[in-house]
């Protein structure tokens, strides 16, 4: 007997052991499954959607001296917002600072893992110095390079000086602020990055670099050709990660400049928080207003680079 035979004979016992299968009330499942998805849900809603309900809902009202809303405007605090030219720097700050942050973060992180993927024996010797910053608190980095930027004393100034080069006010220039700050937020960064490229190399078949050797490709040809396009997709995701945490960052800036000198580093997150507990405290409205811009800035950045991926990176 061949085996379609013995298929076909099958056949109509298992119709019929299905259609005498009894069958689980639908209803019943899904009610199950609600009632174990309730406590997710419970606290997506209690921590996530309340306070965004209630963001969008102050964005429209004023507040007192107290921080209490005191009635709806409409859309005076959008309007007041965007015809403020302190508005518009931040505005501009805030991008500058997520350009330079995530450029230095993937240049120096490619810079690192390139090397490293090749030898496998100093990979092995530099992974741990490399992730070392992944395992530092953000805030404690900050207070280490803040005590490191300290002017004439501190010890970036010792080592310009030893080699005969003046200080640039690391932290006191309005000038030269925001790129310390863009030093030290890609010093916090640069362990992941590193750790996810390495990964995305480690995923190229070697056989792939040997055969473009053979064809005589460089080093830089083919890292250019050949490997860029095949962890594309990982640099995509280290672009989008970074670019939403540039634009959300708070910690480092706060604790090495507060947005000073002369708000040469005052971003839309440092605004937001001056406004509702800095020193224009209890201003929810207008803070409230500035952070549903910030969650649109974040949606359009992320838009534009999901649209731009799918041209451009190879899954």
């Amino acid at each position: 007997m061949t085996p379609r035979t013995q298929s076909q004979l099958l056949a109509p016992n298992r119709e019929r052991s299905l259609e005498h299968r009894p069958r689980r009330p639908r209803r019943q499942i899904a009610w199950w499954a609600l009632a174990l998805l309730a406590p997710a849900l419970g606290f997506f809603i209690l921590f996530d959607y309340y306070p965004l309900v209630r963001v969008i809902t102050l964005s429209f009202q004023s507040t007192d001296l107290f921080g209490r809303p005191s009635g709806f405007i409409g859309v005076e605090n959008y309007a007041d917002m965007f015809s403020s030219p302190q508005f518009l720097s931040t505005l501009g700050t805030t991008f500058l600072f997520a350009v330079g942050s995530v450029t230095l973060k993937l240049v120096c992180g490619l810079a690192i893992a390139l090397p490293m993927s090749t030898s496998r024996r100093a990979s092995w010797l530099a992974r741990p110095v490399v992730l070392i910053p992944m395992a530092v608190s953000v805030a404690v980095a900050g207070l280490v390079f803040r005590a490191m930027f300290q002017p004439g004393f501190g010890l970036a100034d010792q080592i310009l000086g030893s080699v005969g080069l003046s200080s640039p006010g690391w932290l006191t220039n309005p000038d030269f602020a925001l790129v310390s700050v863009i030093i030290v937020d890609t010093w916090v960064g640069i362990g992941f990055t590193v750790l996810i490229l390495l990964a995305a190399l480690a995923g190229v078949p070697q056989e792939v670099r040997e055969a473009a050797a053979i064809d005589g490709a460089g080093p830089v040809r083919t890292g250019i050709s050949i490997v860029m396009p095949l962890i594309s997709s990982s640099i995509l995701f280290l672009v989008i990660y970074h670019t939403v945490g540039a634009l959300r960052e708070f910690t480092v800036i706060n604790v090495l400049t507060q947005g000073g000198p002369a708000d040469a580093t005052r971003t839309l997150v440092i605004d937001i928080w001056n406004l509702a507990f800095g020193s224009s405290g209890g201003n929810f409205g207008d803070a409230s207003a500035r952070a549903i811009v910030l969650l649109v800035v974040v949606g359009i950045v992320s838009f534009i680079q999901f649209r731009v991926s799918n041209k451009k990176v190879h899954y």
